[in-house]
């Protein structure tokens, strides 16, 4: 029979060569290995494993749970905590691997691998990164909605690894405070990380912030850190030591409890989009107090799903999860934009490998080597640290060359450019009417233009065509119109795109706007340009599956949206001019433009199309179309300058395209339905 003593070990310190250390438990081994898998399998994209990112917050819970044990049998048995010690085991544990990764980073990847966009930002995440502050570095930077058709920042996922350092840097000195002020030393602690826990899940509610900025805040994901120090202080009690070890009703119902729960978050790993908006509003700090039951039932003694967790592979990947974590990312972006051709499930196999046998050799050769390595004196130990970050620093800030005719669009600044410029027509036309029949067309017609991002880019580059044309008729200009970023015409219910997205109260508004924008500038020209949000795979309103165009449900949705569309943009008596868009290039499918690959199947596109001329068709006395991939042409289209993210022309290519012929193409149009719509009959003999 076990006795009390050793029935309890996992919960006391044993010291080592190392400096205080906590008694091997291969069960938060294995656990650390099953949730770097669900990260890993989370990035590979596979649809089955969508929830995957929140094994990170597993990885701040058991980190928390473990660092604040140590600290706290620490300053027990020594009365006080060697901060400068500690701080160079995290040193020595964490420095050496990520600084090779950054290293790798400014250097390979920058020079061999890295896309103009990837490389105009990476010198400030790469010194971020060094730092440790990744994560506040790409709050402050913003993400923009330019950022879904790049290709990711190599570093991305140093955002996690950033708010865990702050943490090692700050909790260990309040828990020194706490220790020295207080008698009550357990209970004082405890609740204080309750409190400080209480307060970082309670921010998004007494403030207003973006789901980004509660992703990545150190102070709003704290407390899944925080509540595992609570864990750690409760397991450090005595009493509770016990009564988990030796009666029987505790342990059984810790262990059933903690597979219950494991359990569910092994569903939500699979099942649970990161858009979800109950996580942002309490949700990873509920998933942490359930991490630190499943954690408890692990460290618990003689339990069933501790002896399940202690397997081998396993342990083997906990063991290397900090490696497998590192160079995971960077690889999976090598593989898909280096092997555009390969499929998804291939280019995971071949990342997951290469990320694997990266963190054999790194946790074999550097790792551990340098983790157990006695250093001649703590001095030394700090130089070289210091060394080697200002060494990777400098890498950062060298000079990579960038194409900038291959970066992409700033949207929100052309966004604001055309919203501004809308604004000033609306005022200008509040007091006109509509112009009265003549016998000819007018000489210049005028357009407003409606859609999403490609509609934007279209429009920039045709006023700045009209500004700079010389001729003064058998043109067109731009006058304004509405554009919403991110928005379709099809007022689905979600859209599947790298995540599962709600279609937006401003999305769905559109037909209020785009009337009073025609009842306010009396264009000759509606034109709409749309496509890219009406090709993913979609919910309709109301239902619960999944499904895309070439669905006749989703194909009549759509008819009966665009229907609705030219319906309102002729309101006013402006000829509507339905774009098709050009299929997306072959390059947006290899991993390069990150937020459309699944829904850039040609077929759907042509679907799209099938259904514009439909419409038009219903409609002969407002519509035509204007067949954009026909203008253009095959080579043009295939033709990456054009189009560097596979779906957005440029705004100085659109430019061109109007000056070299898309305005007279227009015009014609709009001259040919103008003669038989519009112009008055000839009066009889």
């Amino acid at each position: 029979m076990h006795s009390t003593r050793s029935d309890t070990r996992d919960f006391i310190l044993m010291a080592g060569p190392d400096g205080p250390r906590l008694p091997a438990v291969p069960a938060l081994d294995g656990l650390r290995g099953l949730a770097v898998a669900a990260v890993v399998l989370y990035h590979a994209e596979f649809k089955v494993m969508i929830g995957g990112y929140l094994g990170v917050s597993t990885f701040f819970t058991l980190s928390g749970f473990l660092i604040t044990t140590l600290l706290i049998n620490e300053s027990a048995r020594n009365g006080s905590v060697a901060l400068g010690a500690f701080w160079g085991r995290r040193f020595r544990r964490l420095l050496p691997a990520s600084l090779a990764t950054l290293a790798l980073v400014a250097t390979l990847f920058a020079w061999l691998v890295a896309t103009a966009d990837q490389r105009a930002t990476m010198q400030g995440d790469i010194l971020a990164s060094v730092f440790d502050v990744a994560n506040w570095h790409f709050i402050f930077q913003g993400a923009s909605y330019g950022d879904l058709f790049v290709a990711p920042s190599p570093v991305l996922h140093f955002w996690s690894l950033a708010i865990e350092e702050q943490f090692y840097l700050v909790f260990p000195v309040l828990l020194v405070l706490l220790w020295r002020v207080s008698k009550a030393r357990s209970r004082v602690i405890g609740l204080t990380l309750a409190a400080l826990a209480l307060c970082s899940a309670a921010l998004p509610f007494v403030f207003t912030m973006s789901k980004d900025r509660i992703y990545f805040g150190t102070d709003t994901r704290a407390a899944e850190l925080l509540l595992g120090g609570v864990l750690a202080v409760v397991l450090s009690r005595e009493p509770v030591r016990r009564k988990l070890a030796l009666v029987a009703h505790w342990r059984v119902g810790l262990g059933v409890l903690g597979a219950a729960l494991l359990s569910l978050q092994i569903y939500w790993w699979w099942t649970l989009p990161q858009a979800s908006a109950w996580l942002y509003r309490g949700g990873f700090a509920l998933y942490a107090l359930m991490s630190c039951v499943v954690i408890a039932s692990l460290a618990l003694p003689r339990s069933p799903l501790r002896a399940a967790f202690s397997m081998g592979w396993l342990r083997w990947l906990g063991l290397r999860s900090y490696g497998i974590y590192l160079a995971h990312w960077p690889i999976f972006l090598v593989v898909r934009q280096e092997l555009p051709s390969w499929g998804r499930l291939p280019q995971a196999v071949l990342a997951i490998s290469c990320s694997l046998a990266v963190a054999e050799i790194s946790f074999r050769l550097l790792e551990q080597p340098v983790r157990l390595q006695r250093w001649p004196s703590r001095d030394w130990a700090v130089r070289v640290a210091g060394s080697a970050m200002v060494v990777v620093a400098l890498l950062a800030l060298i000079p990579w060359p960038i194409d900038e005719a291959a970066r992409s669009t700033d949207f929100e600044s052309a966004l604001d450019e055309f919203n501004a410029r809308s604004a000033a027509t609306a005022s200008r036309s509040t007091t006109t009417q509509p112009p009265a029949e003549t016998p000819q067309p007018p000489a210049v017609a005028t357009v407003d233009t409606f859609g999403d991002s490609t509609a934007l880019l279209m429009v920039m580059g045709m006023a700045t065509a009209d500004a700079k044309s010389t001729k003064s008729t058998g043109r067109v200009s731009d006058i304004g119109g509405d554009v919403e970023l991110g928005c379709g015409v099809s007022r689905f219910d979600m859209l599947r795109v790298e995540f599962d997205l709600v279609v937006t109260d401003q999305c769905r508004s559109w037909p209020d706007r785009w009337s009073q924008a025609v009842a306010a500038n009396h264009p000759d020209i509606a034109q709409l340009i749309t496509g890219a949000w009406e090709v993913p795979d979609v919910r309709l309103p109301g239902s619960t599956t999944w499904s895309s165009l070439g669905d006749p449900a989703v194909d009549e949705f759509v008819r009966t949206e665009l229907t609705t569309a030219v319906d309102v943009l002729a309101a006013d008596g402006a000829m509507v001019l339905l774009v098709l868009w050009p299929e997306y290039g072959q390059w947006a499918q290899e991993g390069k433009s990150e937020a459309l690959q699944k829904q850039a199947d040609p077929a759907r596109m042509r679907r799209l199309h099938e259904l514009m001329r439909e419409v038009a068709a219903s409609r002969p006395a407002t519509v035509r179309v204007l067949d954009l991939p026909a203008f253009l042409g095959p080579d043009r289209l295939a033709d990456t300058k054009l189009r560097p993210d596979g779906l957005h022309i440029k705004v100085e290519e659109t430019t061109e395209l109007y000056a070299n012929g898309l305005s007279d193409e227009i015009y014609s149009i709009y001259r040919d339905w103008w003669l038989q719509n519009k112009a008055e009959p000839a009066s009889g003999g």
